[in-house]
Order: structure tokens, then C-alpha cells, then sequence
């Protein structure tokens, strides 16, 4: 949204609907799809095994974030390219804005924070 405010040129915009990341330019794809990229992870966690450090659990959630991303984008909104660099190959999933999709994560989300409320309120009050 910023490149838009700050009147980028070459940027796509909002008129036909969800503006799709592959159609930005270069320089604006390329902080999607790093974080996105089963391969880069894959290298963060042989460089953790390389140099003996056993924090391989602080980034799990990274890998745990693109597998799920990968079923929940479509090809029309910000598909995961887990695969890059290596290649463009993108599976086309349920969008993550379908009504089926979203109301699971709302719902998984409002399940978390509830458990997180509940266990400070137990541990406020003493019990165990």
C-alpha cells in the first residue's frame, strides 16, 4: 500500500480487485517471497545444524507458516512461492479470503487467545 501513497510508478492498483503479487515489480516481490521459501528455510535450518546450534525450534514455526500458506493462497492473491528461488512453481489453493478459510483461523485464533486468557486468569488466582 505504501508504494501507492508514495505515488511509485509501475505499481498495480486496486480498481480490478486484489492487486496480485506477480505483478508487482521486482524490488517489491522480492520481500514476499523470501520469508515464503521452503528452500531458504530449508538452508536457515542446515546452517543451524552446520554450526551445532540447537535452536532449530525457534524457526519451525516459519516452516510451519509456509505449509500452511501453501493450500490457503491462490494463484489470483499472493500464492506461495515456496519453491524460490529455485523456480516459479506455485500451487493454486483456496483463497485464504473464502469464507471457509477465514472463519477456521478466526475461529482457531479466537480458541488460542481464549486458552491464553483462561490460563493467565487460573494462574492469576493461584491454582495450578
Amino acid at each position: 500500500m505504501v508504494p501507492y501513497l508514495l505515488g511509485i510508478g509501475g505499481m498495480p492498483g486496486w480498481e480490478s480487485g486484489h492487486p496480485n503479487i506477480t505483478d508487482h515489480q521486482a524490488f517489491a516481490q522480492t520481500p514476499y517471497n523470501v520469508p515464503h521459501s521452503l528452500v531458504l528455510f530449508a538452508g536457515v535450518l542446515v546452517l543451524l545444524s552446520v554450526t551445532a546450534i540447537r535452536w532449530w525450534w525457534v524457526v519451525a514455526p516459519w516452516g510451519l507458516h509456509i505449509l500452511i500458506d501453501i493450500p490457503i493462497h491462490s494463484l489470483a492473491l499472493f500464492p506461495t512461492p515456496f519453491l524460490w528461488p529455485v523456480s516459479d512453481f506455485r500451487i493454486d489453493g483456496v483463497g485464504w479470503d473464502h469464507p471457509a478459510v477465514w472463519v477456521v483461523d478466526v475461529t482457531l485464533l479466537l480458541a488460542a487467545y481464549a486458552l491464553w486468557l483462561h490460563s493467565k486468569f487460573r494462574h492469576s488466582r493461584g491454582s495450578t
